[in-house]
């Protein structure tokens, strides 16, 4: 047998080799399909729109203020996000932040104004209560609003019930029980003294809310409410 011929097979044998080891031991990368749940709520008195890793993911409607998303299903891990004022007069990003969600986690995002320190999540943990109450809590989503409380079943200031006090900007109280029905509701203020938002809610039995505030000096301040499940 010549050189040629044995270095020829040679040749053969070590690419037969190397391409056994690869079809054993390479292994195409896993894709990382990991979701969390995330509502996002617009608590600035702007239209804008959501970006994740530069993918508008309200797809159908801007948010207007007080509007809500609903929870839809985002890559887990730290991901970028960024907040545009709605309109072609407006390309570039009010802010952008890095935001770490958790693997099967459900989360809420507020934007409560046009910088990246107006915004903050909650993790939300929702469990129906079994005797069939609704549940509740309350988030404050204004920037210099104060420390609010809400109040209860009143019709005057003198009337209102306080459910929770001194709650702060990006504070979120715990879910109370609440029975199912309609409730007279307040906000109060302490940055705004004489003014008192009021609200006549709705809530049903097993279901789970949030009741927010939101708003700034210059607009005002505003309520939303949300079906968390």
């Amino acid at each position: 047998m010549n050189i040629e011929v044995k270095v020829l097979l040679i040749i053969i044998a070590i690419t037969g080799y190397l391409t056994s080891c690869k079809k054993n031991n390479d292994k195409p990368d896993a894709v990382d399909s990991s979701t969390s749940s995330l509502n996002v709520i617009n608590a600035s008195f702007n239209n804008v729109n959501i970006y994740v890793n530069g993918t508008r993911i309200n797809n159908t409607t801007t948010f207007y203020p007080g509007g809500t998303l609903g929870y839809i299903s985002v890559k887990a891990g730290t991901q970028s996000y960024s907040v545009k004022l709605d309109g072609p007069n407006n390309p570039n990003s009010l802010f952008s932040l890095p935001l770490t969600l958790s693997k099967d986690s459900v989360y809420s995002f507020y934007v409560a104004g046009n910088t990246v320190d107006q915004v903050f999540k909650t993790t939300d943990v929702l469990v129906a209560d079994t005797n069939k109450q609704a549940k509740i809590r309350f988030v404050n989503a204004s920037p210099d609003a104060g420390n609010i409380s809400v109040h209860f079943e009143g019709t005057t200031a003198a009337l209102d019930t306080p459910k929770m006090k001194d709650l702060g900007f990006k504070s979120t109280s715990t879910f109370y029980l609440v029975a199912p029905g309609e409730h007279n509701m307040a906000l109060h203020s302490a940055a705004f003294p004489g003014t008192i938002v009021r609200d006549t809610v709705s809530l049903s039995a097993g279901k789970i809310y949030t009741y927010y505030g939101y708003g700034n000096k210059s607009t005002g301040l505003a309520t939303g409410l949300f079906i968390n499940q």
